[in-house]
């Protein structure tokens, strides 16, 4: 469920980025278009030198261009080879009629008074157009080939590189969100399993034993213990221990705690292989104990009316050895077995309830293979592939 969340949570990171890219692009290409109305390309420095006409010794400006000089609040003249300004067109106060050679090669570069400008050859001399102060920012940029090409070839890791952050970093912070919330949940049900433990504890001290009563205490005690133990596999927040069990007798002790606790109708066998006498497996003997208890519970559960519960343990193939936990009880439908046996889910818990889910977290963590098989009217019977 975790790896589908972040799966999930990449996929709509990486949308999100196209969007921001793609959202760009768009801004810019709209920014770029009002930003350039108006603005003196090359192209339209020449249409200006076209629509200033010379003839007969005087300089007359289209009447198209004049008007477009004025709406702008641009400025048109000439210079001719000598420095001077032979003609203009809304020339402000502050610009001079007489310009040296450097000042020349100066404005042509940056600015002339503050003004962008912009030049143009013409038989008559030089073409000058000028914006309003402030209108465009001009720079020059100079480049080697070699830095340039180095661009080319970083822009890709760059870009990879902010997509990694992009989609990294919030991850990392969701991680360590899920994690502090799922520490809180663990924290208050293992608060208000203490809790609901202390007075349990003193009402099956003072019910009969066997009875209903203490019937039903022993149902709260394995629920908060089954609670305890779901939450901290699904959230992944459980420490446990790699130790060295024998099965058997464990196995024996499960079993002769279950014959001292249930009179008739229940009876409990144990069957095991003489060669798994002294089999260990390495696991956390409270979770192993948990699984086994739950399913020989889950028999006693399902069958008020009592029966015979068989615990087995026998070799497998590939040194292996297989646990059947069995009863020859109610059973269950070939419907709810297939559920049973379907696959782990974050968001369901199956018709047995609670102490199955255990089972199944248990068997996913430690790599077991379990598979469940009953018919109605003929028994519940439980398959445990240990490694």
């Amino acid at each position: 469920m975790m790896m589908k969340r972040i799966s999930g949570y990449f996929l709509s990171m990486l949308l999100v980025f196209v969007a921001l890219i793609f959202t760009d692009f768009i801004i810019l290409g709209i920014v770029s278009i009002k930003g350039d109305r108006g603005f003196l390309g090359k192209d339209i420095i020449s249409s200006v030198s076209d629509g200033i006409i010379y003839s007969d010794g005087e300089f007359t400006i289209l009447p198209s261009l004049g008007k477009m000089m004025d709406e702008e609040n641009f400025f048109v003249m000439i210079i001719d080879d000598n420095g001077d300004v032979i003609w203009d067109y809304n020339k402000p106060s502050d610009i001079e009629d007489h310009y040296g050679i450097k000042e020349v090669a100066s404005f042509s570069r940056w600015y002339l008074n503050d003004h962008p400008v912009y030049i143009w050859t013409r038989d008559e001399g030089l073409l000058v157009v000028g914006e309003p102060v402030g209108s465009t920012w001009k720079y020059s940029l100079n480049v080697r080939m070699n830095s340039l090409e180095n661009f080319f070839v970083i822009l890709p890791v760059l870009l990879i590189v902010n997509i990694l952050i992009l989609i990294i970093l919030p991850v990392l912070i969701t991680r360590k969100w899920i994690r502090n919330r799922e520490k809180s949940r663990t924290e208050w049900i293992a608060g208000v399993s203490h809790d609901i433990r202390t007075p349990l504890s003193i009402v099956m001290g003072s019910v009969e034993k066997g009875s209903a009563s203490e019937k039903q205490c022993i149902k709260i005690r394995d629920l908060i213990g089954n609670l305890n133990t779901e939450n901290k596999l699904e959230s992944g927040t459980g420490k446990w221990n790699e130790e060295e069990i024998k099965i058997v007798p464990l196995l024996r002790e499960i079993v002769c705690d279950y014959i001292n606790s249930y009179d008739d109708p229940y009876t409990f066998e144990f069957d095991f292989d003489e060669e798994l006498e002294g089999r260990a497996i390495n696991a956390d003997e409270g979770l192993i104990r948990r699984m086994i208890e739950n399913l020989i519970s889950n028999s006693v559960t399902h069958n008020e009316k009592g029966c015979n519960i068989i615990v087995s343990l026998k070799q497998a193939p590939k040194g292996r050895v297989k646990l059947v936990i069995s009863d020859d009880g109610a059973g269950t439908s070939g419907i709810k077995i297939r559920t049973l046996n379907s696959k782990l889910r974050s968001d369901y818990l199956p018709e047995h309830g609670l102490g199955i889910r255990v089972v199944k977290q248990v068997a996913r963590k430690y790599k077991y293979r379990v598979l469940f098989s009953s018919e109605e009217g003929k028994g519940f019977s439980t398959e445990v592939l240990i490694r």
